[in-house]
């Protein structure tokens, strides 16, 4: 059932035992709301555990392990981040009590959901339920809040930032969220294995209709030859959205052997939810994302040719 604001909040005010899941290969804001929830959840006096179908990436683990959790037998089960539940990966099957997300075409069947599709982050959800709730937001959830807001903008630079970002920014500041401690942690610093991966990628552009989209692509050898993992992979598509006059931008990304990522960004005039809706995937209307089976070179040809109608028939 979709409900408002206050009925989320009510609900999450009722709460003694709670179980968050959050989507399987998570990223900053998908770690940030999680954990940011429990956090309120135990000052508002619940017991809380946190569980992901993946482990939280190294660059996030920090901060996830400084939030007591519990192993738990009967809680409320809370899904934050995550629009289908195959995202929930191998916690595809649970039973989903709440349901809190911010993306597009969310089809998780829950006893009480709220989406808010205009919000840049699930992170900012967040931040406003436990506002509602009454909960006192701490430096700690400021923090892991602020953190998923501002990685889930790119800094502020996405097409789904809004004012109501900004203030929510502001607000998670003057809570105690270290912004620029934050900002050059996840938006400036990079590992040597990350420029190897940048380098990777630029070597293998491919650009179709007039250079208006953009492809590329990492394979899983590339990875292992590197010596890195998926911690190192968040955030990849700049790489094509940056490039001047690129409206589409692909990043392919070959995750196991065969098997394979793909990350979609357009301009506002396009959709990259519906070209990803014909692979099986979704997301937002600018920033979406899907899976295919085969090599990376293959793949990132396929999906090229999708978008490369796409693009002439609009």
């Amino acid at each position: 059932m979709n409900v408002d604001l206050k009925t989320m909040a009510s609900q999450l005010k009722t709460i003694k035992q709670a179980r968050i899941y959050f989507h399987k290969k998570p990223d900053g804001d998908a770690v940030g709301a999680a954990y940011g929830l429990a956090l309120g959840l135990q000052a508002a006096g619940a017991v809380c555990e946190v569980l992901c179908s993946d482990p939280v990436p190294a660059t996030y683990r920090f901060m996830a392990d400084r939030v007591p959790v519990q192993r738990l037998e009967q809680a409320t089960v809370i899904a934050v981040d995550t629009a289908t539940p195959g995202r929930l990966g191998k916690y595809k099957e649970e039973r989903i009590d709440l349901c809190i997300d911010h993306h597009e075409n969310n089809t998780i069947e829950a006893l009480f959901k709220y989406v808010e599709e205009n919000a840049s982050s699930c992170s900012e959800i967040i931040f406003k339920l436990l506002r509602e709730m009454g909960v006192e937001i701490t430096a700690e959830i400021a923090s892991l809040l602020y953190t998923g807001l501002v990685t889930d903008t790119s800094s502020f630079r996405t097409l789904s930032t809004n004012a109501a970002s900004l203030q929510a920014a502001a607000e998670l500041a003057a809570c105690g969220a270290p912004v620029a401690e934050i900002a050059r942690l996840h938006c400036l610093y990079k590992t040597r294995q990350r420029m190897e991966i940048e380098r990777v990628l630029a070597n293998s552009f491919q650009y179709v209709c007039a250079g208006h989209i953009l492809g590329c692509y990492f394979s899983h050898a590339d990875m292992t030859r590197i010596g890195t993992d998926d911690s190192q992979l968040e955030g990849l598509n700049i790489i094509v959205e940056q490039v001047e006059g690129v409206e589409i931008g692909i990043v392919v990304r070959e995750t196991i052997p065969g098997h394979c990522r793909i990350s979609v960004r357009t301009c506002p005039k396009y959709n990259a939810a519906e070209i990803c809706a014909v692979f099986g995937g979704g997301g937002h209307a600018n920033a979406a994302g899907c899976e295919l089976d085969g090599m990376p070179a293959d793949v990132l040809k396929q999906v090229e040719e999708v978008c490369a109608r796409y693009y002439k028939s609009e």
